[in-house]
């Protein structure tokens, strides 16, 4: 029983949380902003980034855009949880104030998080390249919206494999063990090797829960995936869809990646 009140106690928390996002939309911003941002990223290192000859460079370059990346997760995160400090304190949600807490109070405790965050993606992502079928003499696609919500949809990104599913549950494990220092550094002004330990001390005590919340909202998010995944199957079928289309799955993928 005690099993079953821990694990009703995890889909509780989930269902608490989609509700609260959808009373108060305002607190998606700063997470959309940031997907944004990354998608950006993402679309011009597909279109416009020259890599260089020298192995050593471009894997520093790869390397910084990762961290870039996570930093500006981590920091939204954070702009998140000062919206929620400031409802719990009776106070007007302020943009600014957010902003001003997650730049200049909270910024140089995130940075080793996401650094450490950073390290990890980089070495699956090392992984995940060196396991997967290259393909030889393609070239570099033209931008286009079809190619983009392909890209940012992750069909482009080769065939499915179990061991890209493994990395992938893993990389999902990192991301929801980095989110949960965030809080300790937010609210309890800890430093970032402090929110580590606290992070983990939270895993240990509510670990039913850690595992119900992780499920659920990978469930979740491979509900929201479902309309992408019969698009690019009819896509690669040979259906066409017209470049209004192809924006409005780019803005759909920018939900999905908001809400998971």
């Amino acid at each position: 029983m005690a099993f079953l009140g821990k694990l009703g106690e995890g889909w509780k928390l989930f269902i608490d949380s989609f509700k609260f996002l959808f009373r108060k939309p305002i607190f998606l911003i700063p997470i959309f902003f940031s997907w944004i941002l990354v998608a950006s990223i993402i679309l011009f290192l597909r279109y416009y980034f020259e890599a260089p000859n020298d192995l050593g460079l471009l894997l520093l370059i790869i390397f910084g855009v990762i961290f870039l990346i996570t930093l500006v997760i981590c920091v939204a995160n954070i702009m998140m949880l000062e919206f929620m400090q400031q409802i719990e304190f009776g106070e007007k949600i302020s943009f600014r104030k957010a902003i001003k807490e997650a730049v200049f109070l909270d910024l140089i405790k995130v940075i080793p998080v996401a650094l450490v965050w950073a390290i990890v993606w980089f070495i699956l992502l090392n992984i995940r390249v060196l396991t997967s079928k290259k393909k030889g003499g393609s070239s570099r696609p033209e931008p286009s919206p079809r190619d983009a919500a392909l890209t940012l949809g992750g069909a482009n990104s080769g065939p499915f494999s179990w061991l890209k599913l493994g990395l992938r549950m893993f990389e999902k494990l990192v991301r929801m063990y980095i989110f949960l220092t965030l809080p300790a550094i937010a609210w309890e002004n800890k430093g970032p090797f402090s929110a580590f330990k606290r992070s983990l001390e939270v895993i240990k005590k509510h670990p039913l829960q850690f595992i119900t919340t992780y499920t659920l909202t990978s469930i979740a998010a491979l509900f929201m995936a479902i309309p992408l995944i019969i698009i690019i199957y009819l896509d690669k079928s040979g259906v066409a869809f017209s470049s209004l289309f192809w924006t409005g799955v780019i803005i759909y993928e920018g939900i999905i990646w908001t809400l998971g």
